[in-house]
């Protein structure tokens, strides 16, 4: 990690001055870090999140995603709670390590952002590898002990139908069982939001939303003089959001509220085997918001770098606004989906239609002629077989 860190004395010929240590706000304009204290006329806070748990009996026997990244000893039984970015993450790393996966999540399919179809494609992929999911349900509590902990939980929404639980016809009478997972370790990944008693920031005043502070465009929170970046701000729990959210609110606080943080086209990737990966509107978001779209699917196997690696397949999902052919939403399934989103990113933010596409001549062998056919083809040749 020493590596990727930017070089103190890096950072201080531009003329910074580096505290290291543990911040704490004393008024809305004084931090103490250890012993010194600091002042600024302006602030941005930039502190990150952490993991949400979930409050449930039991919950002293799960640990977070941070925790899961330290352990001791390797999990042979590893549940984790949470079907999202961060579960999935870690259910790829620990499945292809060699433990025994369960992903238990609430929502009735993987990943919700996504659509159905392309979170469908991943977890099957996961499923045949070995990873158990169950969907749609809710964790009621934890029992056991450190290194065989009982998951209970049961269909979500089904409390009140034992026989629903059960998955049996319905009896009078029967008692409500909750279902159960046991695990070496269960870990709880439902989520990350920025506290402010991390900084002792409670009793600033400043606005909250779901995951992080309120901020305006221009990454001002609701007290003037304090401004906001990364997971911190609320927006969006991304790295390159955080990146750009902090050049933005750095350049406003520094040098005046000229600049505007433009966080319209965000490209995401989530590193399972094979990565997924979206960016713009998805075929969902589009039609509510009344767009009239076409929406076409691809298999993106044949790839010429794919087969010649054995990384070859995947699922591709595109979305052109109807009469124009621009495209307005990308998502795949691709060994190399986090490095083709971001050409689909500047597809999308500059407004590139299809018969853009199908002109634009591509390297071979490589990933990207794979997706640079198939959006262009879908309007005006044949695909290949």
């Amino acid at each position: 990690m020493t590596r990727l860190r930017p070089p103190r004395e890096k950072l201080e010929r531009t003329g910074a001055r580096i505290y290291l240590g543990e911040a704490r706000f004393l008024d809305a304009h004084t931090l103490q870090v250890d012993g010194d204290e600091v002042r600024g006329d302006r602030v941005i806070i930039a502190a990150g999140s952490a993991p949400v748990m979930l409050p449930i009996p039991g919950r002293e026997l799960a640990i977070t995603s941070d925790d899961l990244l330290f352990l001791s000893e390797f999990p042979r039984r590893l549940v984790l709670v949470g079907a999202g970015a961060i579960g999935l993450e870690m259910a790829g790393a620990f499945n292809d390590l060699g433990a025994e996966v369960t992903v238990i999540g609430q929502e009735d399919e993987i990943l919700p952002t996504f659509d159905a179809d392309v979170a469908a494609y991943l977890r099957a992929i996961l499923e045949a590898r070995g990873v158990a999911f169950h969907r749609g349900v809710s964790v009621t509590g934890l029992s056991g002990r450190p290194g065989d902990v009982v998951v209970n939980y049961v269909v979500a929404g089904a409390a009140s139908s034992p026989q629903a639980v059960a998955g049996l016809p319905e009896a009078r009478g029967a008692p409500l069982a909750d279902r159960v997972a046991r695990a070496d370790v269960v870990c709880v990944a439902v989520g990350r939001r920025w506290d402010p008693r991390s900084l002792g920031a409670e009793t600033l005043g400043l606005a909250t939303n779901r995951i992080g502070l309120e901020t305006s465009r221009i990454l001002r929170t609701s007290v003037a003089h304090v401004y906001a970046a990364g997971d911190a701000a609320g927006n969006s729990q991304l790295t390159p959001t955080a990146a750009h959210e902090g050049r933005v609110a750095g350049r406003n606080a520094v040098q005046g509220d000229h600049l505007v943080a433009d966080l319209s086209v965000v490209p995401q990737a989530i590193f399972t085997t094979p990565e997924i990966a979206r960016v713009g509107l998805s075929h969902r978001e589009a039609r509510q918001r009344g767009m009239a779209c076409h929406v076409a699917t691809h298999d993106l196997k044949g790839a010429s770098n794919g087969v010649t690696t054995g990384e070859d397949g995947g699922y591709l999902k595109l979305v052109f606004e109807a009469g124009t052919e621009r495209i307005v939403g990308v998502q795949m399934v691709s060994y190399a989906a986090a490095e083709l989103i971001q050409l689909a990113a500047l597809g999308v933010r500059v407004g590139a239609t299809a018969d853009m596409l199908s002109t634009q001549l591509s390297i071979h062998p490589s990933h990207a002629e794979r997706f640079i056919k198939v959006a262009g083809h879908e309007y005006h040749e044949v695909c290949e077989l």
